[in-house]
């Protein structure tokens, strides 16, 4: 995949996000409409790593080809790891019920989200300098 369709995918990706975070503003839901809003909070959280591509896109837009492939190669993989792994954790039966037992399994499940952003985002700039280094 060439810089510009991975830039592209980034920008549409986020426009989406966008749209899915402010969907009575977009003019998707109503704000009475409580499955719109909540089939749009999944999509919002399921394409919560685009702002994320489309940061590691621009940064490596204007550097050497080697650089951005060195990116785009472990981000080709892993960001549909992220989206899986999200879906998977938003559309779990709801079982936790409220209170402490809620709390600790919500909280748990943006742990693990929070750990698959972190490794993106870490690897992704080491990734970015070190291709960057071995070229100069």
């Amino acid at each position: 995949m060439t810089k510009k369709s991975v830039l592209w995918i980034g920008i549409i990706g986020m426009v989406l996000f966008f749209v899915a975070m402010f969907p009575v503003d977009a003019g998707i839901c109503v704000k009475s409409n409580y499955d719109c809003r909540t089939i749009s909070d999944l999509i919002q959280n399921i394409l919560g790593v685009f702002p994320f591509v489309l940061f590691f896109s621009i940064i490596t837009y204007k550097m050497r080809e080697e650089v951005f492939q060195a990116w785009w190669q472990f981000a080709r993989w892993f960001v549909p790891v992220i989206i899986v792994a999200t879906w998977l954790i938003n559309s779990q039966g709801g079982g936790n019920g409220s209170g402490i037992a809620g709390a600790i399994g919500k909280g748990f499940d943006n742990l693990v989200l929070g750990i698959f952003y972190a490794i993106f985002v870490i690897t992704s700039v080491v990734k970015i300098v070190l291709a960057y280094r071995k070229g100069k």
